[in-house]
């Protein structure tokens, strides 16, 4: 196909070239790069795994008590200190009457990961066999961040 002028018309034509500049590629590398310096250190640190990977093991532990206390008919006991936490059918510490773990462990007890530290609200919290807990309890979890989980006083409600 031709024209008037008899030169060849292009099959398709070309739009303007388009693209970035070579400042707005460096602005944008810079970017990354800050970024990435910030927020590569919390992607790739195990502290922050830990401390959320046990803070989901004691609120499953602290809920696994308190449905053992409903199913025994009878009160159960959690201790608390900065090693970890463990079950118990007695209120003394160091426990004399451990209660087994959902794996017929002879213990259940879950320790507190290195590079997290807990705060426990008290030394000991008890289950009754209605599954209410004796008090209020906090556990603070302190690692990259820092996280609290609840017991609520009457309904036993862990979060």
């Amino acid at each position: 196909m031709t024209g008037t002028h008899g030169k060849r018309l292009p099959l398709f034509h070309r739009p303007a070239q388009g693209g970035f500049t070579l400042v707005e590629l460096i602005a944008i590398i810079a970017v990354a790069g800050i970024l990435l310096a910030v927020a590569a250190p919390r992607f790739f640190s195990a502290n922050t795994f830990a401390a959320r990977g046990y803070a989901d093991a004691a609120v499953a532990f602290l809920r696994y008590a308190q449905k053992v206390a409903v199913a025994r008919h009878t009160t159960l006991y959690v201790h608390a200190d900065s090693a970890g936490l463990s079950l118990c059918a007695a209120a003394a510490a160091p426990c004399a009457a451990p209660v087994p773990g959902p794996d017929g462990s002879a213990h259940y007890a879950v320790e507190t990961p290195s590079g997290v530290t807990q705060t426990p609200s008290a030394s000991a919290l008890s289950f009754d066999a209605q599954g209410r807990p004796s008090a209020a309890f906090t556990l603070t979890l302190t690692g990259d961040s820092t996280q609290t989980l609840t017991v609520e006083a009457e309904t036993g409600y862990v979060h």
